[in-house]
């Protein structure tokens, strides 16, 4: 179990779609539903059902997701602390200066 997977697991589980949420997390679909299957089996749960109307999450599934988004909370929080506050959330900003006509 890493915590990319545990990403993509609540990736999914907000988004209900895998198609979805590989985009919001910039992979390939197949490359997704690969990472959930390792996950699941690994783990020895089934957490979403998937159909062609998209994936519902099962009750073990809503548990798992419940430890999956604390276990994240709390790597951001070491992060946080042991990267200088370099691990949170990044504000990319640009500057231009006028240029004269």
């Amino acid at each position: 179990m890493t915590l990319q997977q545990l990403k993509y697991a609540i990736a999914i589980a907000d988004t209900r779609n895998i198609t979805e949420a590989s985009k919001r997390v910039f992979i390939s679909q197949p490359s997704l539903t690969a990472a959930i299957h390792e996950l699941e089996e690994e783990m020895g749960v089934t957490i979403f059902n998937r159909s062609n109307k998209g994936v519902t999450i099962t009750n073990e599934g809503d548990e798992f997701l419940s430890y999956a988004r604390q276990v994240l909370e709390q790597a951001a929080l070491m992060e946080d602390r042991y990267k200088g506050g370099k691990g949170g959330n990044t504000i990319f900003s640009v500057a231009a200066t006028p240029s004269s006509p």
